[in-house]
């Protein structure tokens, strides 16, 4: 089986999304990690357009740093609009799985997707 990679998805910066400067030090992420832990955002918020997709990030980044994590505590956002928001990027430790943020990149999906909600809202 052959896997072609037809476009790779655009990386909305911080800069871009409107994040707030992170209220820490964070530590160098090694290189290479063992592994990716993937996310949901655990809200029933979904997004189709950066306009919507920013704000929720936004959110997430308000959440994380008022429990003291110091930033968005994600490597990296994606949204339903396709493209993926730069949290604390590909080098920095992250607040997302406390056994494995040292070793791992954490993505996010934005979006809740347990239960029948979702399984009604792509039919």
């Amino acid at each position: 089986m052959m896997f072609y990679l037809t476009a790779c998805p655009r990386i909305i910066s911080r800069r871009e999304w409107g994040a707030r400067p992170s209220t820490a030090n964070q530590a160098r992420l090694p290189s290479p990690v063992l592994f990716v832990v993937i996310h949901h955002g655990g809200t029933r918020t979904f997004c189709t357009t950066q306009n919507t997709c920013a704000p929720i990030v936004r959110a997430y980044q308000n959440h994380h740093i008022s429990n003291g994590w110091g930033d968005i505590g994600y490597n990296f956002v994606v949204g339903e609009d396709g493209n993926v928001y730069e949290g604390r990027g590909w080098n920095t430790v992250g607040a997302h799985a406390p056994a494995y943020n040292r070793n791992s990149i954490g993505i996010c999906i934005i979006g809740d997707f347990t239960g029948v909600f979702v399984a009604q809202r792509y039919v």
